[in-house]
């Protein structure tokens, strides 16, 4: 490899780790917890199915927010959703479960900006399990076990199209 190349694609991978980092610095411990709580909220355990917790619904989206594919508008409605959320109910992480369920149906029939955070929530909940384990959500295939998911085959090898 020319060394101008070499240069032009270690800064251009610098740029995509920075890119990365930041993004993973943005969701503070704070948002994590409240997400969490969120999708337990969105996705709990029933007899059937399991909760947001046992298929890594906050994993699945953590490590899907950081990829280059995700779309700017996803990642900013989902960060900037959840810092004001934060904003508007403070106490949220120190409410009985019944209380956050009735504020979430509450700000869902409310609020368009907040209908639109949660449906997003909601969208990547089910993204996390359905999907391939390899996405990282749908721990140990329990979304398809509780669906009795018949696996397809050939199953990805790698994250996104990465080629072989």
């Amino acid at each position: 490899m020319k060394r101008r190349n070499f240069i032009k694609f270690s800064i251009l991978g610098l740029v995509l780790f920075q890119k990365e980092t930041l993004i993973a610095k943005t969701i503070s411990k704070n948002n994590a917890l409240v997400l969490e709580e969120v999708y337990e909220i969105l996705f709990p355990k029933t007899l059937n199915m399991p909760s947001s917790k046992e298929f890594n619904a906050l994993g699945f989206l953590f490590s899907t927010i950081n990829h280059k594919t995700f779309l700017d508008y996803d990642k900013d409605l989902i960060i900037n959703g959840t810092t004001s959320f934060i904003r508007s109910f403070p106490k949220f992480l120190n409410l009985t479960n019944e209380e956050k369920k009735e504020l979430i149906y509450s700000i869902v029939n409310d609020n368009d900006y907040a209908n639109t955070w949660l449906s997003k929530l909601v969208y990547f909940g089910i993204e996390a399990m359905l999907s391939d384990p390899i996405y990282n959500g749908n721990t140990n295939q329990i979304g398809w076990k509780s669906i009795n998911h018949k696996i397809g085959y050939p199953k990805p090898k790698r994250r996104y199209g990465k080629k072989l």
